[in-house]
């Protein structure tokens, strides 16, 4: 991220309370839905630190715009592996979710005022080579449509090898 080092993110305590964590596998699963006990075990085995439903979507989605991306997920609970919490239920999980909205602005508010300054991450041109049809076959249609992601590749047409 522009002006925000990994140090920036990477913070053991923010101001705001939260306690970050670096790093870690994600699973992303079909929801909305509970994991059942046997799931989340299995999950536990594979090494799986964080489960959710949107974080890959989102990531992928981000790198094909060539946006710059973290993650920033706020635990609702235990998915039911934990012997010492009770199971997930939903008026839980929503009450959780409340103070995590409250916890996600706070955060917000702290990190967007230090994004500043010109992007030199690989995130700022991720499609620069991405684009493997000659640009004289892409239909006027779909230069439209995309051209806030691709003009500046596509201008380049003289330079590409035939």
């Amino acid at each position: 991220m522009p002006g925000a080092g990994p140090a920036f993110f990477t913070r053991p305590r923010w101001p705001t309370g939260a306690t970050v964590h670096f790093g870690g596998t994600y699973l992303c699963i079909e929801g909305p839905q509970f994991s059942t006990r046997a799931e989340s075990r299995i999950y536990r085995q594979w090494g799986v630190d964080v489960i959710g439903m949107t974080n890959l979507p989102e990531a992928r989605l981000a790198r094909e715009a060539e946006l710059c991306y973290a993650t920033l997920a706020l635990v609702t609970d235990y998915d039911c592996w934990h012997e010492s919490e009770g199971d997930v239920d939903v008026q839980g999980v929503l009450a959780i979710l409340q103070r995590n909205v409250q916890l996600a602005q706070a955060v917000i508010r702290r990190a967007v005022p230090q994004l500043r300054g010109a992007r030199s991450c690989p995130c700022s041109r991720a499609l620069e080579h991405a684009i493997l049809t000659a640009p004289e076959a892409i239909p006027a249609a779909a230069r439209q449509r995309l051209g806030l992601f691709l003009e500046r590749y596509l201008a380049k047409e003289g330079t590409r090898d035939g």
